[in-house]
């Protein structure tokens, strides 16, 4: 998937298992046709995603440029489609209800691991 790393809260709450689709051809291909996935993809940069060939619900949250949370979606159904336009960054993760997701407002900091 690329770069390994792990994304900051606001709060300092560590979020593992970070992956990074930062190549066109990493951002095209996301989450399609898994059967699931364990962490959280960050695409970027990115602001339009699709859930169309997805085999499960995602919990998405767009991020701007600043790091600011713009929006916040759970629980997305394959075949549909997202955007924020002023998102710069986009991170999925398959839905979990019962986990802890970012909410708008947030300030998320990436942290890359070399």
């Amino acid at each position: 998937m690329g770069q390994k790393g792990s994304f900051r809260k606001r709060s300092r709450v560590d979020v593992p298992g970070l992956a990074c689709a930062c190549t066109l051809r990493a951002r095209l291909r996301g989450l399609l046709g898994l059967d699931g996935y364990e962490g959280v993809l960050m695409l970027a940069p990115c602001r339009d995603i699709h859930t169309f060939g997805m085999r499960f619900p995602i919990d998405v949250a767009f991020v701007s440029e600043a790091g600011e949370v713009l929006e916040v979606h759970r629980g997305i159904m394959p075949r549909r489609r997202l955007r924020c336009r002023k998102a710069v960054a986009v991170l999925e993760r398959a839905s979990n209800e019962n986990a802890p997701w970012y909410r708008k407002g947030d300030r998320v900091r990436l942290e890359m691991n070399r």
